[in-house]
């Protein structure tokens, strides 16, 4: 795949709570942002990853609003915000990708290395350029395979002996994640970050 694909997160309230996070930290979401949340309100992002220069990483999802899976509710805002920064999506290593607000960098796109205290590193001029860098691989169909599916595949293959409890809930895990999964091609427009 050459795009980046998400698997969105429910849309609900998502205006009043942009409205809420802009007026509690005075701070104006940039245009294509909250375009993106909109449309998407985050995601999962699972198999993508991006490389732009030097920096490369997955993405393990967008960060939404409200009671979803990735939402803002956990981070840290004022922290963030006292950097003229929001965080919108982070990696499985515990970095994160921010989005400027105000200032000369409204809109554009920084990778924050928590390893490197979380120093912004420049990587996009907006969210568009960025979405462009960012590939997302297919699904292994095996990962929706039932666990009888998994195990008769298993014991045909003579390894039956490897079949544990905890291998059957790691399956169930995985197929929990992925069997009503279903991703679109992430697609915002707008040229300016006002």
């Amino acid at each position: 795949m050459s795009k980046l694909l998400i698997s969105k997160f429910s849309s609900n309230n998502v205006y009043e709570n942009i409205a809420d996070v802009e007026k509690k930290y005075n701070i104006v979401f940039p245009k294509q942002y909250r375009e993106f949340l909109c449309k998407y309100n985050g995601g999962d992002t699972p198999k993508t990853k991006f490389k732009i220069g030097k920096i490369s990483s997955d993405i393990r999802g967008f960060y939404g609003m409200g009671n979803v899976k990735l939402s803002f509710d956990t981070i840290e805002l004022p922290m963030w915000i006292e950097e003229n920064v929001l965080p919108i999506a982070c990696d499985s290593f515990g970095n994160y990708i921010v989005i400027g607000v105000g200032n000369e960098n409204n809109g554009k796109i920084f990778f924050c290395d928590h390893e490197k205290g979380n120093k912004k590193e420049y990587i996009a001029e907006d969210l568009k350029i960025f979405i462009q860098y960012c590939k997302s691989g297919e699904i292994d169909p095996a990962s929706r395979l039932s666990i009888k599916e998994r195990e008769e595949a298993l014991i045909a293959r003579g390894r039956g002996h490897v079949i544990t409890e905890d291998l059957r809930q790691m399956w169930q895990a995985e197929i929990d994640k992925y069997k009503n999964m279903v991703r679109e091609e992430v697609v915002i427009g707008g040229e300016e970050n006002a």
